[in-house]
C-alpha cells in the first residue's frame, strides 16, 4: 500500500472539495489503487474561522504556512492560495524540504513557472499543474501525453467562464454589460474586482501555459495580444445575429507557417455553425487542432470548488503512483527555448468594424476613403433602424486584411469628428 500524506495550503472552496473528496474517496482508493491518500494538515491564514467539524478530526489546523511545508509527515504540499506571494515562496521551500507539489495557480505558473519547474527537477520532486487550466477538463494531460505524437498547430478556445457567462446573457437577453457582471457577481461566477476576468488576463495566463505544452517553447503572459469585453453593447449583439454570428471570448495561439507563434485574447465574432459559437454560461471549450489529427474539443465546467479539485487529486494520484517520477516534465519538455511571436502583420482575418456616430451625409464616404487609402476593402456595410441618430451605431465587414493594415487605418478613423465611441475592430472566424 503506497502512503501519500498531504498538506493543504488554502481552504476556499477549491480545498475544501478536496478534502471532501480524499476523504470521501479514501476506502475506495486503497481499494482500487493500493493507495492511500490522506489530509494531514491544513494551512490558511483565516484557519481558525474556518476550522469545520465534518473535516477528520485528527488534522492540524494552523495559520503558520511554513509549518505545513515543513513538516516531517507532510510527502505532499498543496497550494490553492493563489497570487505570487507567499505561494510561490511556500512552494520552494516546499522543494527545498524534498516535497512533491500540486498547484492550480495560474498566474504563479504563468509568471514563474518555468524556474518552478527547474527547481522540483533539480530537487528530484514533481509538480503537478493540471488544475491551473480549465478547471476539471484534463488538458494539460492530454496535450502532455495524447498529443505527444502530433504536430500542434494550433490551441486556444473559451478559456474564462466568467466572460462566457456575461456574453451568453447579453446575447440571450440584449442586456448591457454592466449590467449581467452584476448578476453574475451574485452568483459567483465573477469576483468582486472582475478586472482579470474581462480584461483578458485570466485567458492569456492559461493560454501562456497552454501554448507553452503545445508548442514547447517558452511564452511569456506579455506576449499575448490582450483585449477585454468591457466596449460590447447590445447593439453588437444584434448585427452579430444579421452576420449569422456570435460574440465569444477566443484565447488562441496558432503555430504560423514562418514558425512564429500568433497568440491573442480578444472578442470574436464566431460562426453560428462553430461548436464554440454553442459553448454557453460558465463553461470552458478547448480547441486543440494537430497537424495529423485534426481538430480536437475538449468541454467543461472551467472552474468552481468540484472539478477543479478533481484536477488536483488526479495530479496527487499520479505522483503517488509514479514514486514522484511522472513521466514526463510540468510543462511535457524538458527545454522550453524563447518563443519567436509573430507580429501584427501575421495575423490577417476577415472583420467586423462597428461605429457608433452622430447621423450626417457622406459618413460612409469619409470611411470608406480612409479604408481605401490603407488598402483595405470593404465586404459588405450593416444598419439597423435606430431611433437615437445622436448615437447610430452600424457595422461594415472587410474581407480578410493584415492587422497591421487594419490598425493602420483604425488610427485615421478614430480620429472623424462624428464619432461617438472608438470604433470597435472584431475579428470573424469560422
Amino acid at each position: 500500500m503506497k502512503t501519500l500524506r498531504i498538506g493543504l495550503l488554502g481552504f476556499g472552496t477549491v480545498g475544501q472539495s478536496l478534502v471532501r473528496l480524499v476523504q470521501s474517496g479514501r476506502e475506495e482508493c486503497r481499494g482500487r489503487r493500493g493507495i492511500d491518500l490522506s489530509v494531514v494538515a491544513i494551512g490558511d491564514r483565516f484557519a481558525v474561522e474556518k476550522r469545520a467539524p465534518w473535516v477528520d478530526g485528527e488534522v492540524r489546523w494552523t495559520t503558520d504556512l511554513t509549518s505545513v511545508v515543513r513538516a516531517p509527515d507532510v510527502d505532499l504540499v498543496v497550494e490553492l492560495l493563489g497570487g505570487l506571494d507567499p505561494a510561490g515562496r511556500m512552494i520552494r521551500e516546499a522543494f527545498e524540504a524534498g516535497k512533491h507539489v500540486v498547484t492550480a495557480n495560474k498566474l504563479l505558473l504563468a509568471t514563474e513557472g518555468g524556474s518552478l519547474a527547474a527547481l522540483a527537477a533539480e530537487k528530484g520532486v514533481a509538480l503537478g499543474i493540471e488544475a491551473s487550466v480549465a478547471g476539471g477538463i484534463p488538458i494539460l494531460r492530454a496535450l502532455r501525453e495524447s498529443f505527444a505524437g502530433d504536430r500542434i498547430v494550433a490551441v486556444g478556445g473559451i478559456l474564462n467562464g466568467t466572460c462566457n457567462y456575461i456574453l451568453t446573457e447579453m446575447t440571450a437577453r440584449g442586456g448591457r454589460y454592466a449590467s449581467i457582471l452584476t448578476e453574475a457577481q451574485k452568483l459567483g461566477y465573477a469576483e468582486a474586482d472582475p478586472t482579470s476576468d474581462v480584461e483578458g488576463w485570466d485567458a492569456a495566463y492559461k493560454l501562456t501555459l497552454l501554448a507553452r505544452m503545445a508548442f514547447g517553447r517558452h511564452v511569456r503572459v506579455e506576449d499575448v495580444a490582450r483585449e477585454g469585453i468591457t466596449p460590447l453593447e447590445p447593439f453588437d449583439v444584434v448585427y452579430g445575429r444579421l452576420l449569422g454570428r456570435t460574440l465569444r471570448q477566443i484565447a488562441l495561439a496558432r503555430r504560423l507557417p514562418s514558425g512564429r507563434l500568433l497568440l491573442s485574447v480578444r472578442t470574436h465574432l464566431v460562426s453560428n455553425l462553430s461548436l464554440l459559437a454553442r459553448v454557453e454560461g460558465p463553461f470552458n471549450a478547448v480547441l486543440v487542432e494537430g497537424e495529423a489529427g485534426g481538430p480536437f474539443i475538449f468541454h467543461g465546467r472551467g472552474a468552481g470548488g468540484d472539478p477543479t479539485a478533481t484536477a488536483v487529486l488526479a495530479d496527487i494520484l499520479e505522483i503517488a503512483q509514479s514514486g514522484g517520477r511522472p513521466a514526463a516534465p510540468p510543462f511535457g519538455y524538458r527545454e522550453l527555448p524563447p518563443a519567436e511571436v509573430a507580429p501584427p502583420a501575421e495575423f490577417v482575418a476577415p472583420f467586423c468594424l462597428r461605429f457608433v456616430v452622430r447621423d450626417r451625409p457622406g459618413i460612409i464616404a469619409a470611411i470608406s476613403r480612409i479604408l481605401a487609402d490603407h488598402e483595405v476593402n470593404i465586404d459588405s456595410v450593416f444598419q439597423t433602424p435606430w431611433d437615437d441618430k445622436n448615437a447610430l451605431p452600424f457595422v461594415i465587414t472587410l474581407e480578410p486584411v493584415a492587422q497591421v493594415q487594419l490598425d493602420a487605418a483604425l488610427a485615421k478613423l478614430r480620429g472623424l469628428d462624428f464619432n461617438v465611441a472608438p470604433p470597435l475592430a472584431l475579428p470573424m472566424t469560422p
